[in-house]
Formats: structure tokens, C-alpha cells, sequence
């Protein structure tokens, strides 16, 4: 059985307020880095691809909170990708999946992502951009260890 994995854009990852908490901490791991961005990105998990009519359904479940604007510079940000632990399903992904199946939609699971936009001096592929010990520690900063 083949696994259909589709994703859905989502609102805004990080309030202003915890971006102005976060940017200086990661600044102090990398002092290239001008501003800090993230969207929540879903992902849905079907035994087949889905429909417009599912797909239509699934876009109006997972639209909920701010809108996420992104920076003008932000195809030239260093991306970092958070994901739960493989093997495991999110107390997130547990309830968005329970609600799907309420609203009768035939998913096997929903996931939701974090995608961080590290807006850096001069772009993403400038002589300031980290090397893999900083992209390592500044990933530290982003994610939650216990899942």
C-alpha cells in the first residue's frame, strides 16, 4: 500500500513577541543572523492521493490563527526544518488526526512542522553564512529535544 503524503501551508510559527526573545540568543551563536521567521507547515498522510474535495476540507481544518507574511528576503534565508522524532506521533498530531477522523475525512494522520527562516547578512549563501558546527547549535535553539 502506497502512503500519500500531502502538505498544507500554515499560519504563523512565532509570535513577535517570542522572536524578539529568540533572535538574540541566536545571534550569540551566529552574529550574521538580521531576524527570525516561521510557519507551521502541515503534513497529511492518506493510504490514497486526495481528492479537491478533501483537499479543500483539509486546507479549511488546518487555516486556525495568524496569517503567516513572509519576509521579503526570505528566499535567501537559511531554512531549518523542525519535525517531531521519527517513530513518534505528537500529542499535536494525535488530536489534529482525532479531529479529521470526527469531521469524517479519511487520513491517516496529520502532522504538523516548523519551518524557521533565519534571515541573514548579505543572503543565504554569503561568506557569513554558518558552517555546520553553527547551523548545528542554532538548530539546538529551535527544536525540543524530549520530542
Amino acid at each position: 500500500m502506497t502512503l500519500h503524503l500531502t502538505s498544507f501551508d500554515g499560519g504563523n510559527a512565532l509570535s513577535e513577541f517570542r522572536a524578539r526573545q529568540l533572535l538574540p540568543r541566536l545571534q550569540a551563536r551566529h552574529g550574521g543572523i538580521q531576524g527570525v521567521s516561521a510557519r507551521s507547515v502541515h503534513l497529511v498522510a492518506s493510504d490514497r492521493a486526495p481528492d479537491e474535495a478533501l483537499k479543500s476540507k483539509l486546507a479549511e481544518l488546518l487555516t486556525y490563527g495568524e496569517p503567516y507574511s513572509e519576509p521579503p528576503d526570505a528566499a535567501q534565508a537559511l531554512r531549518v526544518l523542525v519535525t517531531p522524532r521519527l517513530g513518534t506521533v505528537s500529542p499535536w498530531a494525535s488530536k489534529a488526526t482525532d479531529i479529521a477522523h470526527n469531521c469524517g475525512l479519511a487520513v491517516r494522520r496529520i502532522e504538523r512542522i516548523t519551518e524557521y527562516r533565519l534571515q541573514l547578512k548579505g543572503g543565504g549563501r554569503s561568506p557569513s553564512a554558518p558552517d555546520a558546527a553553527q547551523r548545528q547549535a542554532l538548530a539546538a535553539l529551535l527544536h525540543d529535544r524530549m520530542t
